[in-house]
């Protein structure tokens, strides 16, 4: 199933920030938004106009979506009133949900998101019931009652971050034994910020420490940068999502922040959003992808080559070196009415065994941009072998170390390392006789687009 979260959050007509934001940046790392409204905004990247609480029919958006969705994790933005968090806490005891908390009262504008003096209910009501919790420094230094004035000062960030996270522990049922709170740009000096993260578990009524702090070239920027502070919690919201760590949440979103942190839509009067539209490099990945896939749906021919595990199409940036700069179609490409279709959009970070493969390949030969995993069938094997020049390799998986067989990194890299030992190159397939709870698999490798077609051809002109 698709994973889910969920974004309790105002709505921003620029998109930059709010819950327009959330959405996008949950749809980029790959997880399906759910979104409930905590009011409407009135405002452009510099001015803030005003709101309107929905807090009256929040709960009814929330019963709905509960009622109907296995959601386990939300992202939180403006809370406009007392109302407002007492439903959110309610929800968030009532399902057990894992929540990252952007504790934002005051807009990049510098006017209020929500009533005056919220900020000790919500630190009373709602901070026990937060699993990750990300201020600015001005938020922290206002939530743990601490100035912060020497911003190189790493001793007294530590002890505000300290602070914060024992205010999460704070009278709480025991959910979680694992916390965190994240200062964003916590330390500066004259050509780096750091951000600070504090991670506390609560062993035996103590809690137990650990500080990460993430380095960052100091990006001088004319104007307002709007709805930083959005997409970097819903980031964090997303990671989670998808199964990792709190400690591994965070770090990926710092990586997926500060590589969106060097794009900006640019707004008159120097007010910019971060830009989280695709790159044109990008793009093209994703077109070549749909080429593929348009060559592939046109035919009930291709049937025969969709394995149980169902048929992947992925395909990479040329220097990627990461999941997440790898697109694939999520949730594989069936069998509809007869016909091959896939189940999702093209997305990027959104594949695992092909874009393991792919970046397997690439650590010995980096023009490899494409790879499909095909149906497997030892007379097509004979067949491809005998009569096209496409150059085909078998893998052993019975020789598989037993260390490697555990991670499914290392099954690729090992996979890849002995088709190049044996033929000196990545070959055009890779296959194998499968093994006890592996299918067996054709695997097909290529540079584009139109080198992945024409290959596809000949294994058609074989098979039919």
């Amino acid at each position: 199933m698709k994973n889910f979260c969920l974004t309790i959050a105002g709505s921003d007509p620029t998109s930059g920030a709010g819950i327009q934001a959330d959405i996008r940046t949950f749809d980029r790392i790959g997880v399906h938004p759910f979104s409930a409204i905590t009011a409407i905004t009135y405002q452009t990247a510099k001015k803030f106009f005003g709101f309107n609480s929905l807090s009256d029919i929040l709960e009814q958006q929330l019963i709905a979506i509960f009622s109907a969705y296995p959601i386990k994790f939300v992202k939180i933005g403006m809370i406009p009133d007392i109302k407002t968090i007492h439903i959110i806490a309610n929800y968030i005891k009532k399902h057990n949900l894992m929540a990252v908390y952007d504790p934002v009262s005051v807009s990049s504008a510098g006017k209020r998101l929500s009533s005056e003096g919220i900020e000790l209910e919500i630190e009373r009501k709602l901070f026990p019931y937060i699993t990750i919790l990300t201020p600015n420094k001005k938020e922290a230094a206002f939530y743990s009652n601490k100035n912060l004035t020497n911003s190189s000062n790493e001793k007294e960030c530590k002890e505000v971050a300290a602070i914060l996270l024992d205010k999460l522990f704070f009278n709480e049922e025991e959910r979680s034994n694992e916390k965190a709170v994240v200062i964003k740009s916590a330390v500066e000096t004259k050509t780096e910020i750091f951000d600070i993260a504090c991670i506390g578990k609560k062993i035996s009524n103590k809690i137990v420490y650990n500080y990460h702090f993430f380095k960052k070239k100091k990006i001088l920027v004319k104007g307002n940068v709007h709805g930083t502070g959005c997409v970097f919690s819903s980031a964090i919201t997303a990671f989670l999502t998808k199964g990792y760590s709190i400690d591994n949440a965070i770090i990926y979103s710092e990586n997926f922040f500060d590589e969106k942190f060097q794009n900006f839509i640019e707004l008159p009067d120097q007010d910019k959003i971060i830009d989280l539209t695709l790159s044109d490099e990008q793009v093209d990945v994703v077109n070549q992808i749909k080429e593929i896939y348009s060559y592939v749906s046109n035919s009930p021919k291709f049937n025969q080559l969709i394995p149980e595990v169902r048929l992947n199409i992925s395909g990479s940036l040329p220097n990627a070196t990461r999941k997440e700069e790898i697109a694939g179609i999520e949730g594989r490409i069936t069998i509809v009415n007869g016909y091959p279709q896939a189940s999702g959009e093209i997305k990027f970070n959104v594949s695992d065994h092909t874009a393991r493969l792919i970046l397997a390949a690439k650590e010995f030969d980096k023009s490899i941009n494409f790879v499909m995993n095909l149906k497997y069938n030892p007379d097509w094997i004979d067949l491809l072998q005998q009569k096209t020049n496409l150059e085909l390799q078998e893998i052993l998986r019975e020789k598989q170390p037993e260390e490697v067989k555990t991670e499914e990194y290392s099954t690729m890299q090992w996979l890849i390392k002995e088709s190049v030992s044996k033929m000196g190159k990545i070959p055009d397939i890779i296959w194998d006789k499968g093994a006890v709870g592996k299918e067996p698999i054709i695997r097909l490798f290529g540079k584009n687009s139109k080198d992945m077609i024409e290959k596809l051809k000949k294994i058609m002109n074989i098979i039919t």
